[in-house]
């Protein structure tokens, strides 16, 4: 398998825009991966059935946005021993193309016959599902305790933010934490006798210095845009703190004209003058695993993205990740700035999200399997071997025995750590807003709009 098959193969949980059709019967991979019965559990649910004794059984599907073939096997496979498990019940899992995920989701959540289960990543998008009365929030419980269950207890409280509502749960967590974070090449680094930066000036005086040796200083796989705003995201925190997003996501008049976010644009565009990138960034897609290949050999220094990049790296690469080659950086404090360099910014997490229009017994089913499958410890150990960092409650114990302790640590600690961690901008949104932010910024990054033209277009967005 090429370099960009295997990129395709291992994409990210969050981002639903590319990929190739896989609908998977639970069947299919019968004995393929080791069953666990760790989410057995009585569980009450919302349709008011709570004996397990006498509970309905039901079939229901579970759409998935495809992760990689592992993760793919895994959800299969405790769909499979669900169903084992629990007589009757039968859960089927299909992955439709990432190119049309959210638009046949939406579709499907507002017919007659929607998936009972279906992945989300809260926010914005999540709200504005709620508010169309299409998804229906998860009982009050878990796995933990079977007399007084709480979601609560099963997982990390601040992953639950993104999908608490009129404090009622509309999502449970089914993937790692997401904070963006940079990775180094730190032999790069070295030979030209650099440290990680740890304020913004120094990272534009070493992409100068990188620059003089033909070094690209920052990789960049901009074409699906949310890459480039991770960048926004963080300037405009280092920047302004906060309250600057906020008040945009309050949708306070005129917040984009906020100094820190014309501040920010413009930051970005002496990056972009300063070629801290590499050429054609704008049409690079990060999936393609190319950007990923410019850290590893050294033509570029450093990648700023999310942590479930460690889990590519080391496919790509594992000796060189194994070994300890790969550095990982917090975001760059920014000079007289008023946020705080522990903030950080990503996805606190994804989600199965649980439809309305659904019978009692398909409740039931799908409630019942979300705390089979997301709450088990065997998940949170299946997950840390992937190179992600469960928000399953007591998963810290299992990094000890992982041969990516050095990364997973760091950032367990630094999500612990965060003074404020920002829920990435364009899911924070939803889409009416973060369709024509995206749209605008890769426009900034490409030196055709300036900072007061975005700022002004997204004004009429609030």
């Amino acid at each position: 398998m090429s370099l960009c098959q295997r990129a395709e193969a291992s994409r990210r949980l969050r981002r639903p825009w590319r990929g190739v059709l896989a609908t998977v019967a639970v069947a299919a991979l019968a004995g393929t991966m080791l069953a666990t019965t760790a989410g057995a559990a009585t569980h009450a649910v919302s349709s008011g059935q709570t004996a397990r004794a006498s509970a309905p059984t039901a079939t229901i599907s579970m759409w998935m946005e495809s992760s990689g073939t592992p993760v793919n096997n895994y959800w299969v496979a405790q769909a499979q021993a669900f169903d084992k498990a629990n007589p009757g019940d039968t859960i089927n899992v299909e992955f439709p193309a990432a190119s049309e995920y959210n638009p046949k989701v939406a579709a499907s959540l507002a017919g007659n016959n929607p998936p009972a289960l279906t992945f989300g990543w809260g926010g914005g998008r999540e709200l504005q599902y709620i508010n169309a009365k299409v998804v229906a929030p998860f009982a009050d419980a878990g796995q933990s305790d079977a007399g007084n269950p709480s979601w609560k207890s099963d997982f990390v409280p601040s992953s639950l933010g993104a999908v608490t509502f009129n404090k009622e749960i509309y999502g449970i967590p089914v993937g790692g934490t997401q904070p963006v974070f940079f990775f180094y090449n730190k032999q790069t680094m070295a030979t030209y006798h650099l440290s990680f930066p740890t304020t913004t000036t120094q990272l534009l005086a070493d992409v100068k210095t990188l620059a003089k040796h033909d070094v690209t200083a920052i990789a960049l796989g901009n074409l699906g845009a949310w890459e480039g705003l991770m960048y926004l995201e963080y300037f405009a925190d280092r920047i302004g703190g906060p309250q600057v997003f906020l008040n945009i996501q309050a949708g306070q008049k005129g917040a984009w004209s906020n100094p820190a976010i014309i501040q920010a644009l413009t930051d970005i565009q002496t990056l972009v003058k300063d070629n801290a990138f590499e050429q054609g960034y704008n049409q690079i897609d990060w999936p393609t695993g190319f950007t990923d290949a410019l850290v590893h050999s050294g033509t570029a220094a450093m990648q700023l993205m999310g942590d479930w990049d460690i889990g590519n790296m080391q496919g790509y690469f594992p000796g060189w990740v194994a070994s300890g080659a790969m550095g990982i950086g917090f975001f760059p404090s920014v000079p007289g700035g008023k946020g705080n360099p522990a903030d950080l910014e990503g996805n606190t997490t994804d989600y199965l999200e649980l439809a309305a229009h659904i019978s009692p017994a398909e409740t039931y089913v799908a409630e019942k399997f979300a705390a089979w499958m997301c709450a088990s410890p065997a998940y949170a150990k299946f997950e840390v071997g992937e190179g992600l960092v469960p928000v399953i409650a007591g998963s810290a114990k299992l990094f000890a025995s992982s041969p990516l302790k050095k990364y997973l640590v760091p950032i367990y600690d630094a999500v612990q750590n965060a003074p404020y961690f920002q829920y990435s901008w364009d899911q924070a949104l939803g889409p009416t807003k973060s369709a024509p932010m995206t749209s605008n910024l890769q426009k900034v990054f490409g030196l055709t709009e300036t900072p007061q033209q975005f700022a002004k277009i997204m004004n009429t967005y609030q």
